[in-house]
């Protein structure tokens, strides 16, 4: 009687065990529709968000729109792009010269009185319109554009942009510190802005520009974002010559050199000519700091962050290709 009771709990026992396996592997198979709508949503994680290039490009704009040593902006590649089209569609819609003048010597032998005086009147009104133009550029060019007002309204801009980010980072379990070192960063380059302090507006926009590469580094990439914070020491060399902090900038060189020396070892083989030209121009930088030469740190600086640009380039043209 114990004996068959044993062997009932036994049999219980293995029933059980293996109900919960049963239940347990219908739970981890997943149908090809599941799976693939994970595998997309992994991707679109690992995506880096438009937030954040919206960030990165209103940063560079401030700085830009101070004269300092930027990088160029997403706005600045639209826009050349739409000159370029609207160039293109210009000359389509030009007729041939020949032609033009064909019917400009028709439409001359079919003139009559009328048709003198209406030209007349056309001519006084284009003549008139032509002086307020004259006035208009007249008045423009006495009264230059403020530059803090781009300033101000950049900044009020680029508040909303890191609110709207704020849920997307998170998600990412992206640091406390890492958030909050950039919202106070955020706040001090709004004060000084305040000041119209254009040396400390540009050294405080760099500051927060030094976050970027970290927030970069949450999401896939086609480069390491360890360039951006070399443009980053890059640009901090050339505002501390400006304001001939020469032991900083000689620091800012020294970080630059070391960050750098990691990096370029993981550059594209096809891309070693763009790495030589920002190898060079660091070496120049080197130089001219180490001579404490302030006009032609601002030079080679400028030339440096063309190269890390280019060199950015150049990864995300090899993912498009891969």
């Amino acid at each position: 009687m114990k004996l068959k009771l044993l062997i009932s709990k036994i049999s219980l026992l293995v029933l059980i065990t293996y109900m919960i396996m049963l239940c347990g592997c219908n739970q981890n198979k997943q149908s090809p529709d599941a799976q693939a709508k994970q595998v997309k949503t992994n991707e679109e994680s690992d995506k880096v968000p438009k937030d954040l290039e919206e960030i990165e490009n209103s940063i560079e704009k401030i700085i830009k729109v101070l004269e300092g040593p930027a990088a160029s902006t997403k706005d600045e590649g639209e826009q050349n792009k739409q000159e370029e089209q609207e160039g293109q569609n210009q000359e389509k819609s030009s007729p041939p010269q020949g032609k033009e003048s064909e019917d400009k010597d028709s439409e001359n032998e079919n003139k009559e009185d009328g048709g003198e005086q209406k030209d007349a009147q056309n001519s006084e009104q284009s003549k008139k319109a032509d002086q307020d133009n004259d006035k208009a550029k007249q008045e423009k060019t006495a009264a230059p554009k403020d530059p803090w007002q781009e300033i101000t309204s950049t900044i009020n801009k680029l508040h909303y942009q890191w609110n709207g980010y704020i849920p997307s980072v998170t998600k990412k379990n992206a640091s406390r510190e890492l958030i909050d070192n950039f919202d106070n960063t955020l706040n001090a380059l709004t004060s000084i802005s305040v000041t119209k302090d254009k040396n400390q507006t540009l050294m405080t926009a760099n500051n927060l520009y030094l976050f970027i590469p970290d927030f970069y580094m949450l999401y896939k990439t086609p480069t390491s974002p360890e360039i951006k914070r070399i443009r980053y020491y890059i640009r901090n060399a050339v505002l501390n010559g400006t304001i001939l902090n020469w032991e900083q900038a000689s620091k800012d060189v020294s970080n630059l050199k070391a960050t750098w020396a990691i990096y370029k070892n993981t550059i594209d083989p096809n891309n070693q000519d763009l790495a030589s030209k920002l190898d060079y121009s660091i070496y120049e930088l080197e130089k001219v700091v180490n001579e404490n030469n302030m006009y032609l740190t601002d030079i080679k600086g400028r030339i440096a962050i063309s190269n890390t640009e280019s060199v950015e380039k150049a990864a995300k043209e090899n993912e498009k290709k891969e």
